[in-house]
This record gives structure tokens, C-alpha cells and sequence, in this order.
């Protein structure tokens, strides 16, 4: 899936589940990608990837990117990180769970790189882009947690922005409903110090349209 699909989370949310069902015995997420993989040395990759797998051991391995450790050439040190990957989620099978994420297109040519990829990965999930009104469901959701609430403008105002920003490849669906939200708190806060008098609580705790941009 694309960038703020929300693939990361989901991996937490496995992680406590299958710790809650016994299958982990402690369920965090160990988080890696290339630059904590790849070594300088030959060697070096292989070491990487066993040290990070003994500190997953009980826990979820979650490859952001994984697709990058491809190098377009045989024989460098992104053969060396996959064959190595391989070969310890074989041995670390029974109390490991690993979670390779990234561009779909991108990820199936890393899964054709190897064939011992492709028969020990048997769970394969597409995490679609978000629609407007979806996102707009997000935005609710974050400012419901922090207490703030939106005008009835708002929804007219932010969908066209979404709808916008939907026809952008790689936009970076939530990720980009936080960046909006945060700038908007932003906004919000330069349009009350110009104002005069003193602004209400409800003034204080609302987003209007102006505000988002």
C-alpha cells in the first residue's frame, strides 16, 4: 500500500492480538528498513539481519520498505540481506511474526527476487488509498481526540482539498490528513491572536473553514 494507509498501525494492532491469543509470547513491533539492514561490509548485512531477528524473537518484525534492499544486481549486499531474511524466518518461525510492507508494484518485483520469499509469505494484504470522505472521517476522529471541534463549513471546505489531493499519486492519505489538521491548529490559533476581545472556550475548541487551507 501507499505511504499513511495505515500498514504500520495494523502491525501493532497484530502484534497485541496475537500476544493476547498466546501466539507471541510479548507482541511490541520491531521496526527496520534498509539503513539498519545493510551493512558497509559483506558480512556486516548478514549479522544485521540476525541481531534484528534475536531482538524480534517474541515479537513483530515490521520491514518498512523491504523492496529497497533490492539492489538491481546480483551478488551485493541486498542478496545478502534477503537470502539472510529468508533463511531466519525459517528458524525463527515459531514465536516471530514478520511483516514485509511497501508499494505493491515494487513490492511483488522484491517477492520474485527469491523464491524462498514467495512460498514462506502466505498472507498478502492490499491497503487501498483513502477516498475524500474517508479522510475527512480521519480529521473528525483526530480532532475528537484533542478536544476540538469542526464547523459546519468545514466538511465543504477540506473535501475539495482531499478531492485534490486524491488525483496526486503517493498525496500520503493520513499522513496528509495530520499535516492539514496540525497547520489548521496553526491557522486557527494566528486568526484568534488577530481578533479582538477575548475568544470564547467554543471559539477556542473550533476549526473553521478559513482555517484550513
Amino acid at each position: 500500500g501507499n505511504p499513511g494507509t495505515g500498514k504500520t498501525t495494523v502491525a501493532k494492532k497484530i502484534g497485541q492480538l496475537f500476544h493476547s491469543l498466546g501466539v507471541l509470547s510479548k507482541g511490541d513491533v520491531i521496526t527496520a528498513e534498509r539503513g539498519t539492514i545493510v551493512g558497509r561490509y559483506l558480512g556486516d548485512t548478514e549479522n544485521n539481519m540476525q541481531n534484528l531477528f534475536a531482538q524480534a524473537k517474541g515479537n513483530v518484525l515490521f520491514i518498512d520498505e523491504a523492496y529497497s534492499l533490492v539492489d538491481g544486481r546480483r551478488g551485493l549486499y541486498g542478496d545478502e540481506a534477503i537470502n539472510t531474511l529468508v533463511q531466519e524466518m525459517e528458524n525463527n518461525r515459531e514465536d516471530t511474526i514478520v511483516i514485509l510492507a511497501g508499494y505493491p508494484d515494487k513490492m511483488q518485483q522484491f517477492l520474485d527476487t527469491n523464491p524462498g520469499l514467495t512460498s514462506r509469505i502466505a498472507f498478502h494484504i492490499n491497503f487501498d488509498d483513502y477516498t475524500e470522505e474517508e479522510l475527512y472521517e480521519i480529521l473528525i476522529s483526530m480532532a475528537s481526540k484533542s478536544g476540538v471541534r469542526l464547523s459546519d463549513e468545514v466538511h465543504e471546505k477540506v473535501i475539495e482539498i482531499f478531492g485534490h489531493a486524491c488525483k496526486h499519486k503517493d498525496f500520503g492519505n493520513g499522513r496528509f490528513v495530520r499535516n492539514i489538521y496540525e497547520q489548521a491548529l496553526m491557522n486557527q490559533t494566528l486568526r484568534i491572536a488577530k481578533s479582538t476581545g477575548q475568544p470564547s472556550e467554543k471559539e477556542l475548541r473550533t476549526l473553521e473553514a478559513e482555517d484550513f487551507n
